[in-house]
């Protein structure tokens, strides 16, 4: 039987995460969720801003450094067109100023399709991207998935989310204001270092059960599952 796989994640996969949801909710209230993405964000609006900035910068460069002004630009032009020879009666200052500019504008729009270009490789953006934006991009999705899958909605305010961004290699977990009220931000710190470390030793699934337990227990310790406790979320995993 071939096993269907999203992501690396198979069948078998969901289901141990599943199990581990299972597992870690029996002794709590709280209400534990994974996501796994492909990536948080596209980033092509940053190699838009590269460009930009490139081809303001390039052309003025150009023009203190070398003393490339439109005049010296155009007068080179009709040279060129000329055979290098100088032509009494030719072009006007303004007309070798106009052709100047003309150079620099087709400059500009030449640099901004070439670094825009850029933004088409995942490699590039993966390396060029600052990493603040990646970490800015991953929370803002972390947070979004947490409104999508009604973690907000639980009732005692105790949904989790474990969210996991594969193209930027970052996780992030979301907790309701009940559990941030009770546990500091540098315990759920140390939950995703271990998080990462698995998944960067090529271990996502064990990873991710290993940070489901620990907030199991967190949670456990204080939000115990009471008597008439509901399953409110379902306990699995959802690969985007």
């Amino acid at each position: 039987m071939v096993k269907s796989a999203v992501l690396g994640i198979t069948d078998e996969d969901r289901a141990t995460i599943g199990q581990a949801i299972t597992r870690a909710e029996a002794h709590t209230s709280g209400e534990i969720f994974v996501v796994v993405s492909r990536r948080s964000a596209d980033y092509v609006w940053v190699f838009g801003i590269y460009a930009a900035l490139a081809a303001l910068l390039i052309p003025t460069a150009l023009v203190l450094f070398l003393g490339l002004d439109p005049v010296s630009l155009g007068a080179s032009l009709d040279r060129l067109q000329a055979g290098g020879w100088e032509i009494g009666l030719g072009a006007t200052p303004r007309d070798e100023a106009t052709a100047g500019l003309l150079m620099i504008v087709t400059l500009q729009a030449l640099i901004m399709s070439a670094i825009s270009a850029l933004g088409l490789s995942a490699n590039l953006r993966r390396i060029l991207v600052p990493s603040w934006i990646k970490r800015q991009r991953v929370h803002q999705a972390a947070c979004d998935q947490f409104l999508a899958h009604g973690l907000h909605h639980t009732s005692g305010k105790t949904g989790v989310l474990i969210y996991v961004s594969l193209a930027e290699q970052q996780a992030e977990i979301i907790a309701d204001k009940a559990i941030h009220a009770k546990v500091a931000a540098q315990t759920w710190s140390h939950v995703l270092g271990r998080l990462v470390l698995a998944a960067r030793e090529g271990n996502l699934v064990a990873g991710l059960v290993i940070s489901i337990e620990e907030c199991g227990t967190l949670l456990g310790n204080h939000f115990p599952r009471s008597a008439d406790d509901k399953d409110e979320l379902p306990n699995r995993i959802v690969v985007i």
